[in-house]
């Protein structure tokens, strides 16, 4: 991959600092580093931002033999006066006193750094990494223990509490990068709902109101293009009709007075599912579903059964190792549709699945009315780029309308499907 100048920082990293620190309330870096032949060496250190008026992180710093994690924080001109030094002087800053990491890395070239994916960031960013040169060397993986500091049994806890990433293949981060996170504070999708007569995107304001906001969707169908169309929002909720079942949806949020595209969410029938993107299936999905049966992508339940909750926990972690799937409450073993009691059922599956799935997958939970009778539908996408288990039982995966734990083949096979092709999707 072609580089830049290893002595400038990008003028779009600078410009976009420059455009968006009064939206920032502070700059946040986290650096793990290690020490190697008596040398410490940056393995991971990622810079962000917090948005205004959040409550701050706290500063800390946690030493472990030849380790160490600190995080501290900057305000947002101190995070280019730091990201200059480094790129000039080759100096990685710490905020440790007396304590700097020598790091040479320049900064990979992309015609594109806006990324709406939520592996860096939650909110739509702008994302710049620093690369060093290949071959760096990096610690075995084994637990972290230390007296005055947290105890991690491998560098997977690691890069999850410190990084909100949940990957299999943690060595493909700890590599020597720094990676500049620059958030888009200004509004995002919360939600994009797929229903079989309409679309409804529900969005977060951050620093724009939605008459400040457009709203493009795009839309087909079996009959072929069932919506195309702009919308300029009075409120934080967009209703779309439509004629037909979508089997292809996306929407769009420009800021009204720029053009620019502050966001996106795609849907695609049969593909993988991005977090946040429920889809409402018809009365037809419902009774195709009954006439069907269990399959491996459907499960049927009378009730919720709290005495045996491991039985909720593998089907919701087998859905996700495999193609995704649908949990219905509120249908009889023989298939006959007997509805349910669903007060606080589903904070109770929400409970259910945080506790004993990890990392516990993102699941949509909706009520729908079916013959008069109210069920409850679990819908669990396949999951990308982490492999789910249920907490001292390990992992499982769908087998027609079975839950069962892989063979070794099977697990191999499952991990080198979730291993994440490249780190950033620009």
């Amino acid at each position: 991959m072609a580089t830049s100048n290893a002595t400038e920082l990008p003028a779009k990293l600078v410009s976009l600092i420059a455009e968006r620190s009064p939206f920032y309330e502070v700059g946040i870096q986290t650096t793990v580093c290690w020490k190697f032949e008596g040398v410490w060496r940056n393995l991971l250190t990622k810079f962000d931002f917090t948005k205004k008026g959040d409550p701050p992180f706290a500063e800390f710093l946690y030493q472990y033999p030849d380790l160490m994690i600190i995080r501290r924080l900057l305000a947002p001109s101190k995070v280019f006066t730091a990201l200059e030094r480094l790129v000039k002087s080759e100096v990685l800053e710490s905020g440790h006193k007396g304590f700097e990491i020598v790091l040479q890395a320049t900064f990979d070239r992309s015609d594109r750094s806006r990324s709406s994916t939520l592996e860096w960031s939650k909110w739509p960013a702008d994302i710049f990494r620093l690369s060093p040169p290949h071959g760096q060397p990096g610690p075995a993986d084994g637990a972290l223990i230390s007296v005055d500091a947290p105890y991690y049994p491998s560098f997977d806890q690691v890069l999850s509490d410190f990084y909100a990433i949940r990957a299999q293949g943690w060595m493909n981060y700890f590599n020597g990068q720094v990676v500049v996170v620059l958030p888009d504070f200004r509004a995002r999708f919360l939600n994009l709902t797929v229903a079989p007569s309409y679309l409804k995107a529900d969005i977060e304001c951050g620093f724009l109101q939605p008459d400040g906001l457009i709203v493009k969707a795009y839309a087909e169908g079996a009959v072929g293009r069932l919506v195309q169309d702009t919308i300029r929002p009075t409120e934080a909720t967009v209703n779309i009709k439509l004629d037909d079942k979508p089997s292809y949806a996306c929407v769009a949020l420009l800021c009204a007075t720029s053009g620019e595209v502050l966001h996106e969410k795609v849907f695609k029938e049969g593909l993988w599912r991005e977090p946040n993107i429920i889809v409402e299936p018809s009365a037809t999905d419902l009774e195709q579903m009954r006439l069907t049966g269990e399959s491996t992508t459907v499960e049927m339940r009378e009730k919720l059964d709290q005495n045996r909750p491991h039985r909720l926990a593998k089907t919701v972690v087998a859905f996700a190792n495999t193609k995704g799937g649908t949990i219905a409450f509120g249908v009889s073993d023989d298939n006959r549709v007997v509805g349910c009691t669903i007060q606080g059922m589903a904070d109770t599956i929400t409970n259910l699945i945080r506790t004993l799935c990890d990392p516990p997958p993102n699941v949509g939970i909706k009520k729908v009315t079916y013959e008069g009778k109210d069920l409850l539908l679990v819908e669990v996408p396949e999951s990308s780029g982490v492999v789910h288990t249920v907490r001292e039982l390990g992992p499982f995966i769908r087998a027609n309308g079975t839950n069962r734990a892989p063979t070794s083949f099977e697990l191999q096979a499952l991990y080198q499907r979730r291993q994440p092709s490249s780190l950033l999707r620009f």
